[in-house]
């Protein structure tokens, strides 16, 4: 025990991590402060009048009503990731999370779906991986040049595919990876694009602004951009060739023999002397200077850098899932063979970027297991340990944060709980109901699954009944299976999933329990190869149909085609409270 617990202080120190909050996510977080009044995941927009240009909002746009000087329009939208359900109020939904090929499509980049589809890019888009694509809009593709478009869509589709390769980038990054100042190589022949994320919130590529941000798919993610952006193709001597300040440069570079090395490929910069630069110098100097190939060599600073994308792995390359500290609270924990076997367990084989995951990749450990990767809306993890912070990378492995202990899959669904004596009543129900083979075929199910004592709180004329009545059996076991694979870690307020009978099953989560329509899951994650299984001691019932007022007087909510937005519902009601008194609040309309 004493062991496990100095295991526990050494990732507790090693993992402690300070993250700022971005510009963008800044003005995201206030929007959705002044779109809580209208419900849940309702974010404020402000519409440059007579345009389509729309924004959201920081506190100084809201007090003055206007953006960069041009008045403004209020309204209230669903936040980017969701939308309305009828007959409640806000945006209570998530919306699914597929592929980015059928993500720009929700999106609404239908042009740029319709050309990865002409480019043979569609195969790829849907596939394994993790990419990030900057989608133009279907406006941006309607701004170019007639003459450039063309080109790009005529028969020859490998001009097209180049240039929707330049929007992609290997890995995913969100906007907290989009850090001012920084570039990264796209797919097309590894020209770098260029980042910037300005402190109003704004983040543009190649000066292309991200209008729709974050919009997560199954594998990578998706930025809507306002323009079709194109590579630079010029090399560093090009451009001293064509600037004609830099004339005595280009005459210097000349007499030193570097305009071949400057005309290869690779990365340079070059802090390039002007005219005005070599004009500081004594003339008979400069002429000496420029008769010696050996001193002009000594005088340029070059410096070379070379990208990759891919990790090299050698021998030494590891990943670390190190586990939070409270993930070892519980004292029954001791250092026994098992738990070293677990621990081997939280090593990965291979160096890995957690940037590079995608939805359902297998990764080996030391202990010989393979692993599945989950994407879900506001989580990434690793069977049911959700990465809880940023990558920390070290020279030959990396370490991700995890919010638990990995529990690796033990069989079946059905397997599952014909291990746990808790589950004895539910076992045989399912038989009766003729739902074995359902829960030991290959699928992704998640089995709210109730335990001993959520039969025995039945009545007991209402339990016989129903245990004699096989298709009844059958629905209400149904209700309590989802469709689609969730953890604990990916559960959010409002998460909503679809059962294999009935509408819905509403989610949330409170101090670290999960709920299923109002029922506390007793023990989550009991994972299983073909989906998971969360405890529960009550029925699930569906809950009573909400009577609400759809959307405040005067206001909109239209529903966003955004895929995802970064922040949760907010909880800081003091921060609420101090805005809704702010002046702003007191002496402008919430609606114009």
């Amino acid at each position: 025990m004493k062991r496990l617990t100095w295991f526990a202080l050494a990732i507790t120190l090693i993992a402690t991590v300070f993250a700022a909050k971005t510009p963008y996510q800044a003005v995201l977080q206030h929007s959705r402060i002044r779109g809580r009044p209208h419900g849940p995941n309702v974010c404020a927009m402000q519409n440059i009048q007579g345009t389509d240009k729309k924004y959201f909002t920081n506190c100084k746009q809201w007090y003055h009503r206007k953006i960069c000087g041009k008045p403004t329009v209020v309204s209230y939208e669903c936040c980017p990731g969701y939308e309305k359900v009828i007959g409640e109020k806000g945006c209570p939904a998530a919306l699914p999370l597929v592929n980015i090929y059928k993500t720009l499509g929700v999106v609404g980049a239908t042009t740029t779906k319709m050309y990865s589809e002409r480019a043979n890019l569609q195969e790829e888009i849907e596939g394994p991986g993790s990419f990030t694509f900057f989608a133009p809009s279907s406006e941006a593709w309607a701004a170019l040049p007639t003459e450039i478009l063309d080109a790009l869509v005529s028969n020859v589709n490998i001009e097209l595919l180049n240039a929707l390769h330049y929007h992609m980038i290997n890995k995913r990054l969100t906007s907290d990876d989009l850090k001012h100042g920084t570039s990264f190589p796209s797919m097309y022949q590894d020209f770098d694009v260029h980042i910037h994320h300005y402190s109003n919130g704004i983040v543009t590529v190649n000066c292309a602004r991200l209008v729709k941000t974050d919009q997560h798919a199954t594998n990578g993610i998706v930025h809507v951009v306002d323009r079709v952006i194109t590579a630079i193709t010029n090399n560093v001597n090009s451009l001293i060739d064509t600037d004609d300040d830099l004339d005595t440069l280009r005459t210097a570079v000349a007499a030193a023999g570097l305009t071949s090395l400057l005309e290869n490929e690779g990365s340079y910069t070059i802090f390039a002397p002007t005219n005005e630069a070599f004009e500081k110098i004594p003339p008979e100097t400069l002429t000496r200077i420029l008769g010696d190939p050996v001193s002009l060599k000594g005088t340029f600073a070059l410096l070379y850098f070379h990208f990759c994308c891919h990790l090299v792995i050698i021998f030494w390359s590891r990943t670390l899932l190190a586990p939070l500290n409270d993930a070892f609270k519980d004292k029954s924990l001791a250092m026994t063979p098992d738990m070293k076997k677990l621990l081997r367990n939280h090593i990965l084989k291979e160096k890995f970027s957690s940037k590079c995951l995608y939805h359902g990749q297998e990764l080996e450990t030391l202990g010989g297991l393979k692993l599945r990767v989950f994407v879900f809306r506001n989580s990434l993890c690793i069977e049911n340990a959700c990465i809880a912070a940023h990558d920390k990378n070290g020279r030959f492995a990396n370490m991700f944060i995890v919010d638990k202990l990995l529990t690796p899959p033990m069989g079946t669904v059905m397997d599952v709980l014909k291990a746990d004596d808790r589950f004895s009543t539910l076992v045989g129900a399912i038989q009766r109901a003729g739902l074995t083979e359902l829960l030991n075929e290959k699928g992704a199910y998640t089995f709210f699954a109730p335990t001993n004592a959520a039969f025995s709180a039945m009545p007991p004329a209402d339990l016989n009944k129903l245990m004699r009545d096989p298709k009844e059996l059958a629905n209400l076991l149904r209700y309590h299976i989802g469709e689609e694979f969730l953890v604990s870690g990916a559960v959010t307020p409002h998460t909503r999933m679809k059962p294999l009978t009935g509408e819905k099953l509403e989610l949330g989560a409170l101090n670290s329990t999960v709920y299923v329509n109002r029922v506390p899951v007793v023990e989550a994650d009991l994972m299983a190869t073909n989906g998971v299984v969360h405890a529960v001691d009550v029925i699930v019932k569906p809950l009573p149909p909400k009577i609400v007022s759809d959307q405040a007087e005067g206001s909109t909510i239209r529903r966003t085609s955004a895929v995802r937005a970064g922040s949760q519902v907010l909880k800081n009601d003091d921060l609420f409270q101090k805005v809704l008194r702010s002046q702003s609040s007191r002496s402008m309309s919430r609606v114009q």
